[in-house]
């Protein structure tokens, strides 16, 4: 019987040496596991942060898009406004030209002829002929 309590009892603690065995190799597992889990935890929070981080930033970005639209509306509308004062105004050939007949009926710089004057210079030229 001793042989045989002698083998229940190497049974038994090489039994109760795996089960050691594998206890400790679960609590390792389960450390690892909640390590994980820790980085993953970080991991999803600083995803979380950096999003509604971006959130922000594509929300100012649109604002300043939309101002800029609003901005590019205005010059536009500006432009056309402008070209349209431009189009009343005259053009510098046309302002030649009425330089050239202001010059032509100038007064101080032109030679006018009264009536008087016509009519007595077509007399002298009919007594001529």
């Amino acid at each position: 019987m001793a042989a045989k309590e002698a083998g229940i009892e190497v049974l038994t603690s090489e039994m109760v040496r795996r089960l050691n065995e594998y206890s400790s190799r679960i609590k390792n597992v389960e450390l690892r596991l909640e390590r994980i889990e820790s980085r993953v935890t970080s991991i999803e929070e600083t995803v979380l942060s950096q999003l509604s981080n971006l959130k922000i930033g594509l929300d100012k970005l649109s604002q300043k898009i939309s101002s800029l639209v609003d901005r590019l509306n205005s010059i536009e509308s500006e432009i056309l406004r402008i070209n349209k004062e431009l189009g009343k105004t005259a053009l510098k050939s046309d302002i030649k030209k009425i330089e050239t007949f202001i010059d032509i009926v100038n007064p101080v710089t032109s030679k006018f002829v009264t009536r008087d004057e016509l009519e007595r210079i077509l007399e002298e030229k009919l007594k001529e002929t």
